[in-house]
């Protein structure tokens, strides 16, 4: 699978994602000029100094957006994106463990435990809590098979997962995803804890 990631696809959903990184658009704006787009607009935009003013900088975008005939997108589509976006990041070894804080976050700001989980956020929900809890204790019981000498691999094996699945439409064995740990039942966390208690006071 390809970890190719077009940011022209993240900056068109500007308007409909709360605390959008405008800084992003910057470097954007310098892209576009290297790659021979030179507008008066493109080099305004460019021309901005991080960390960017939001108020200052959106008309810039917006008319940039214009001279590529791209269009300001409103919706749900726009958390699929940002979604996206982050997915590559951590493919590319970018920040992986703050990438995932932002999926976890995501997880949480869509109430995905009772919303059906519809953007595919649950196995980064656990992987959050898995690595918080190898560096507290030296093992987890979010994410089967997760080590701190594997963590990160882990983490980009289900962006992969993701991005074919929700970008390729690719049919994902659920076991593949989850690795037999999604959901733990009542029982079974009574005995996560009991073994957390133990390994604390051995």
């Amino acid at each position: 699978m390809s970890s190719e990631y077009n940011i022209s696809d993240l900056i068109q959903f500007h308007n409909a994602i709360d605390d959008f990184n405008y800084n992003l658009t910057v470097d954007w704006a310098i892209d576009l000029i290297r790659n021979g787009l030179e507008t008066d607009n493109v080099f305004m935009l460019a021309s901005f100094t991080k960390p960017v003013d939001k108020a200052e900088v959106k008309p810039y975008l917006s008319a940039v957006l214009k001279d590529l005939s791209l269009e300001e997108k409103e919706g749900k589509e726009a958390t699929f994106e940002f979604t996206h976006y982050h997915m590559h990041k951590i493919l590319g070894d970018d920040a992986i463990r703050r990438n995932l804080d932002v999926l976890y976050e995501l997880f949480l700001e869509n109430d995905s435990f009772n919303d059906d989980d519809k953007f595919g956020l649950t196995p980064f929900y656990f992987l959050h809590y898995a690595w918080s809890e190898l560096e507290d204790i030296g093992c987890n019981f979010y994410f089967e098979g997760a080590t701190l000498d594997n963590i990160e691999e882990v983490i980009k094996e289900q962006a992969s997962i993701w991005i074919d699945k929700y970008i390729h439409g690719i049919k994902i064995d659920t076991d593949k995803v989850y690795h037999s740990n999604y959901m733990l039942s009542k029982s079974e966390k009574k005995e996560t804890l009991f073994s957390k208690i133990k390994i604390w006071f051995s």
